[in-house]
């Protein structure tokens, strides 16, 4: 069976067929390329990230519909969540820094992390937590989702290895002393991305 996850990211999509292999699920993952995707980024304009998971999907099902492309959709966001922000950034995760960045372009691309360290500076809580939400959405519109969370802290300075994403570099996972940026591929397959996904692929 075929089933399209709504990316164009190359990593995402091997991942998912590692994930579909590794729990015995035979589906073929097709990218948003696959099905000639023409519509740019979608606008993630909803208040949590289960509303922002589902308005992909939704965007995604109403091109299939006019294309006569007809499987499952998946798709996910996710975000990181700081107790002491109030739950920031939030579903701002991906943007949490971009007022300061289009103020000042010389600001390095990781101002987000900046930021967040600067927020947090006054803090001793540092507990924060990822959460992803997974949306499955069937070809008769019908959806249902699943989600996961991995909990840790904030550290106080960058630890790890500085690429996207970024917060990745101070996300310290409960049980580990290094950054979540530093985890092996096997440390990685118990973290909430790989957990939602792995519940939806169960589903289908």
């Amino acid at each position: 069976m075929k089933v399209i996850f709504g990316t164009t990211n190359k990593r995402k999509i091997e991942d998912l067929q590692n994930l579909c292999s590794e729990i015995n699920v035979n589906l073929e993952i097709l990218s948003l390329e696959d099905i000639y995707w023409n519509l740019g980024d979608i606008e993630e304009n909803g208040f949590t990230i289960e509303e922002n998971s589902l308005i992909k999907a939704t965007a995604i099902y109403d091109f299939c519909q006019t294309h006569n492309i007809n499987y499952p959709i998946i798709t996910d966001d996710a975000g990181l969540f700081c107790e002491a922000l109030d739950e920031r950034p939030g579903i701002y995760t991906a943007r949490y820094a971009d007022d300061e960045l289009a103020l000042d372009s010389t600001l390095p691309k990781y101002q987000c992390v900046i930021k967040l360290l600067r927020d947090l500076k006054n803090s001793n809580n540092r507990n924060a937590y990822y959460k992803c939400v997974v949306t499955c959405m069937l070809p008769d519109g019908s959806y249902f989702q699943e989600s996961s969370e991995s909990k840790g802290t904030i550290a106080t300075e960058i630890i790890g290895e500085l690429k996207k994403p970024y917060f990745y570099s101070v996300f310290i996972l409960d049980g580990y002393k290094k950054a979540f940026s530093d985890l092996s591929v096997d440390e990685l397959k118990d973290t909430y991305r790989y957990n939602a996904l792995k519940k939806i692929l169960k589903k289908i």
